[in-house]
């Protein structure tokens, strides 16, 4: 039993903060002995409910023996608990199946290998998330910093087994493909540091509006690796939001030069649109 083992119940009553009961759900897919035990809360569950309903049906009916009344002592808290399982049971236990059984991991899941275009103006360092999409911007309305309208949650199952694996960089790119970026900047916190990192971070940064503190990340990352196409990319998108159309288009024209296929070209025009004064997809 390790720590999160001893937050099942806090789970259940619904006690745990945001990012622990994220954390948790992703331990659930992982320890057997947990799964084990939201089952038998579940059994418990059913057969109190069944319990009530005979009581009412046959009130008249002498109680049981005693020595069958208590074979065995669980204690389940009280609260909330019922409401945090049928979250559980809404998002993730058809995964955790999966999971259990042991079916192939199918990496796609967490990275729309099938999407056709990109919704997230800028490019995530992790090679599953940067194949080039067309840029379709989405409206999201109030709330700028939400999960991306028209995407479904990653699957519980993929960034149980990502976690497994110690790949918490992949898990904070699913999300980020999906503008989840509360999620995404905790899982790039525990990530090892890297340019890479960095370079997401300041994704998070430019999303969250900070993007004077998004450029001082990217030039951190340019200075170690001065041709890292995603942070030339992103760079250029900062240097856009704070009205420098100029210095924007010489980032996107380095990015052009590299020859990247789509990024190449949707940066050259990027960079002509911004020297004739215009906007691309803004």
């Amino acid at each position: 039993m390790d720590l999160w083992c001893k937050k099942l119940y806090r789970f259940l009553d619904g006690e745990l903060e945001s990012g622990d009961e994220e954390h948790f759900r992703l331990h659930l897919a992982l320890c057997r002995a947990c799964a084990s035990g939201l089952h038998d809360a579940m059994q418990l569950e059913m057969l109190s409910v069944q319990a009530l309903c005979g009581a009412v049906a046959h009130n008249d009916a002498p109680p049981p023996p005693s020595s069958l009344r208590q074979p065995f002592r669980f204690t389940l808290p009280r609260g909330r608990w019922r409401q945090a399982l049928g979250a559980v049971l809404a998002m993730g236990l058809g995964a955790l199946a999966a999971f259990m059984t042991g079916d192939g991991f199918r990496p796609g899941d967490a990275w729309r290998a099938d999407a056709s275009a990109r919704e997230l103006e800028a490019r995530i360092a992790y090679p599953a998330a940067d194949r080039y999409l067309p840029y379709v911007p989405v409206r999201t309305g109030p709330g700028a910093g939400g999960a991306l309208a028209t995407e479904p949650p990653v699957p519980l199952r993929t960034l149980a087994a990502l976690e497994e694996r110690g790949d918490l960089h992949g898990i904070a790119a699913a999300y980020l493909v999906r503008g989840e970026l509360r999620q995404a900047a905790d899982f790039l916190s525990r990530s090892a540091p890297s340019a890479d990192r960095d370079s997401d971070r300041a994704v998070v940064a430019m999303a969250a509006g900070d993007f004077r503190g998004a450029l001082t990340l990217l030039e951190g990352v340019l200075r170690q690796a001065p041709d890292h196409p995603q942070a030339l990319w992103n760079r250029a998108l900062a240097l856009r939001a704070m009205g420098r159309p100029l210095q924007a288009a010489e980032a996107f024209e380095a990015v052009a030069r590299r020859g990247e296929p789509g990024w190449s070209e949707e940066a050259g025009i990027r960079a002509r649109a911004l020297r004739q004064g215009g906007h691309f997809l803004k």
